[in-house]
Order: C-alpha cells, then structure tokens, then sequence
C-alpha cells in the first residue's frame, strides 16, 4: 500500500494519498484546492488517482474536489457524503455515500463510517489492507471528528446547530468509536494551529488507543459535562468559515493550470486606480511596512498564517493588489489566497514599494514602540490588545482594552480617538495588521509594540493576569462580539 500524508503550515491542514501499488489506482482524501503534488506524487509512484474522498463540508479551506476532477476528468469519482441531507450534499458529488459505504482499490479498501458532530454529515474513513486483515482497519482518516489530543468542534453553525451537533458528537465518540481497535491508526484533517478545536497536538498521527487513554476528549463522563468541558475556552472562529461552508456546499469555481494574481501594475497604474476597487494588500515585513507603505493599504505579513489572517479581515468582494517584496513570492501569495476563497487576485506592484518611491507618490509610514517606551508612556495612550482570550487570561498591561484583532473592523468605535492608539500582540505581526486597519479608518496616532507581550514580559515590566472573562474586553469597553 503507498501512503503519502500532506501538510499545509498555518491553515494546518492534513490530506492523504493512497494506493494499491498493484493495480495503480489511487484515492485523496480532503484535497485542498492547490492540487500539483498530488498530481506530482501520483505520476512519480506510477499511480493513477481514481478517487476523491471527501470527510465533510469544510469550513477552513476550499475543498479540491472539483480541481481534480477538472484537471483529471471523467476517470475520476468524487465522494461525498449525503448523511447530512440534501443542504449539506455538495452538487458536484459524483458518489453519495451512505454509512457502510465501501471503496475498493485492489487489495485496499475504504469504508465511510458516519461520525456526525463536527458537522451533520461528517464521515470517518477507515482504510482496510485486505493482505494483512480484511476484518480489522489499518488506518482511520478522521478528518475533522478526532485530532490527535481533541475532538473537532460542534459550534460553527450557529448555537441552535450546536446543541444538536455537541450531542451527536457525544454519541459518535462514545458508540462509534468502541467498536473500532485500538491498534487503528489516526490521521486526522488538521494538526496543531487549526482553529477547527481548541487543543489540537502537533504530531502528525496517533492510535486510536493511545488517544482512548490520553485524549481529554475521549474520557467517558455524563454528556452535560463532557458538552461543557470541550466547549470551555472554545477560541473564536473567523467570519470566512462561513463563506468556505457555502464554497464548498455549492461547489467552487475551477482555478485551471494558471493562477490567478500574476499580472505586473506599474505605479502609475496603481496609483491612478486602474484597477478599479482594488483593495492593497501588503504582504512585506512588518519593519518594511512600519518604514513605508501605501496610503490605505493592510498589512498581512508574508508568512504561513497569511490565509487565516486574510480570511479573517479581508472583504471577499472586492479584488487585491498585492505589495511583495520581489515577484518569486508571488505565486506562494496567491496559493495562500486561493486555499481560503480569494480568487479575485488582479496582479501585484511592479517594482514593490521602491518604485512607488520613486514616483514621488505619497507614502505613510507606521511607528513602532519598545515596550520600554510604552512602558514610560502608559499614562498618554490607549493601549489596544489584540489577542486571543486565553492570551489575555495568561497575562496583559492593566488598562489595555482587549479586542481580538479578527473583530477590530466590527468595533473600531471601542477605540477612543482621544489618545495616540498603541497596538500590542504576541510579538508585532498581529499588531501591525490591527494597525495597518485603525491607519485606514483615519486613526492618525497608531504604534505597534515590537516584540509584543512577548518582549514585555521578557523585560520583566508589570501585568495582570485573569482566571476567566466573558467579553474579553475591560468593563469600560464591553459590548457584543468584543472579543
């Protein structure tokens, strides 16, 4: 049997290739829209990919399916489940599977086990090597139903949906799961870094005894408490999770052999709006954007967790000019984009930002404080925490406000303009995206901290720390969805 697992950083998405080396043939689970290695690994191991496999609906990142089948045509059958009824049976499925349901790929079989709870329709498939045992599973591709040390999350339909789907979830952890050997395998949809639970490992794989005996999650206790000890400290889930649910129900458009976004703008192009609506988006270093940058545009610095970030903070309706640093990064930009939905990438700046210097065209820059110098100021500013929750809890500067910089756009008027705005995170990337936003509202005083609470609690300067918080925000900054 041929085994490849693939890893994407910062979405921290897993997917899987598999064959019968035998006979050739080949199946992918949960593809993700860029689709060349798959295709690379297949013709490099003399595979041929004849089936696509899909665990659920998902909600973090454009599903491949429909890429493949583009790319490979009608030798392809795409799987995917219909237990979850008919609002939740993606139109491109060219197999709806039921529970039960088998794949075979010579001596390697796959069967679709219902594990409804992270979604309605979510299966797990349980891969069988007829050579070794036709009884037994190897290996189970749990998607988003079991991580290694978690279990996926049953909230990002709404609360109504919850309630149904945390039991659901319950009843498949505590009557699906037993049946099955501890010796089985675990490869799960994501790994550490995924907001698709609270507390995923890093590691790659576990067994489903190991997971039995350590996952908090698979501790047998009253369904009331164990609903309320996995929701307890749940993190925020971002707005796009949404939109990707819709993408991928519907079906998302086939992005082809070309990626989008590789067209050169001139300065004078950009700075004449020749792409009409365009939003800018800057993906240099912080420190390159802090020295300059075009007026209006967001920082999102280039790196593994730019698709989350611009999932969270960047409207899906209008089209992006990108500012890189040379144009070799751009094709890695735009794969970051298109696994999250934004398809609509024009091209990017011809020259970055030395040719717009160049030009004469006006610039803005964006200060940066030491948190030494912060430290001295406190009394002047307002300071803006932009982190999670459970980073506030674990420590922050008395006084700050805490927003979680994923909702900033919503809340700009928790903000008082009354004050220069420092913006503080966990080491500066976030804060620069935060204050790349509050310099496009018209917040003419903004600062990032560098280092962040980072280089604050290395300096040993003076926090705060809090057990628990239902807003996340200071009293005086309380309001809903503040967090």
């Amino acid at each position: 049997m041929f085994f490849y697992q693939r890893f994407i950083p910062g979405l921290a998405i897993y997917s899987y290739l598999v064959g019968d080396e035998k006979t050739g043939t080949a199946a992918i689970v949960d593809p993700t829209r860029d689709v060349d290695d798959y295709l690379a690994i297949a013709r490099r191991e003399g595979l041929h990919i004849r089936h696509v496999l899909e665990t659920h609906v998902h909600a973090d990142f454009v599903s491949g399916s429909r890429e493949l089948k583009a790319r490979l045509g009608d030798q392809v059958t795409i799987h995917c489940s219909g237990m979850g009824g008919d609002d939740w049976t993606p139109p491109y499925a060219d197999h709806v599977v039921q529970d039960g349901d088998e794949i075979t790929m010579g001596s390697v079989r796959l069967k679709a086990v219902h594990t409804p709870g992270h979604t309605l329709e979510h299966v797990t498939w349980a891969l069988f090597d007829d050579t070794r045992s036709k009884d037994m599973p190897w290996l189970l591709f749990t998607g988003d139903f079991v991580f290694v040390g978690d279990v996926g999350r049953p909230d990002l339909l709404g609360e109504e949906a919850r309630k149904v789907l945390a039991r659901q979830l319950y009843q498949s952890v505590f009557s699906k799961l037993p049946p099955l050997p501890d010796f089985a395998e675990v490869f799960p949809g994501h790994g550490a870094g995924s907001l698709c639970g609270k507390a995923i490992g890093s590691r790659a794989s576990s067994t489903l005894g190991y997971e039995r005996r350590f996952n908090p999650a698979l501790t047998e206790k009253p369904e009331v408490q164990w609903i309320a000890d996995l929701m307890d400290q749940m993190p925020l889930s971002p707005p796009y999770f949404a939109r990707m649910k819709r993408v991928n129900r519907e079906g998302p458009p086939v992005i082809g052999l070309e990626l989008p976004g590789q067209r050169r703008w001139s300065a004078k192009e950009v700075y004449e709006r020749s792409c009409e609506n365009c939003l800018i988006v800057d993906v240099r270093a912080k420190e390159s954007f802090a020295a300059a940058h075009i007026p209006g545009a967001i920082n999102i610095p280039f790196g593994p967790t730019l698709p989350t970030w611009a999932g969270w903070v960047l409207p899906y309706d209008r089209p992006t000019l990108i500012v890189v640093d040379t144009p070799a990064q751009m094709p890695e930009v735009v794969t970051h984009l298109i696994r999250v939905g934004f398809d609509d990438v024009q091209g990017y700046l011809e020259g970055s930002i030395d040719a717009w210097e160049v030009a004469g065209y006006p610039l803005e820059t964006l200060s940066t404080v030491s948190v030494q110098n912060l430290n001295e100021r406190l009394d002047r500013v307002t300071v803006l925490d932009v982190r999670t929750e459970k980073e506030w809890n674990s420590g922050h500067i008395d006084g700050a406000i805490h927003l979680h910089g994923g909702r900033l756009q919503e809340n700009f008027e928790l903000v008082p303009r009354d004050k220069p705005v420092v913006v503080i995170c966990g080491s500066g990337y976030r804060g620069s995206i935060a204050a790349s936003f509050l310099q496009r509202e018209g917040y003419d005083d903004v600062a990032n901290v560098l280092g962040g609470m980072s280089a604050w609690k290395a300096a040993r300067l003076p926090f705060v720390e809090t057990e628990s918080s239902a807003t996340g925000c200071r009293a005086s900054a309380t309001a809903t969805g503040c967090t």
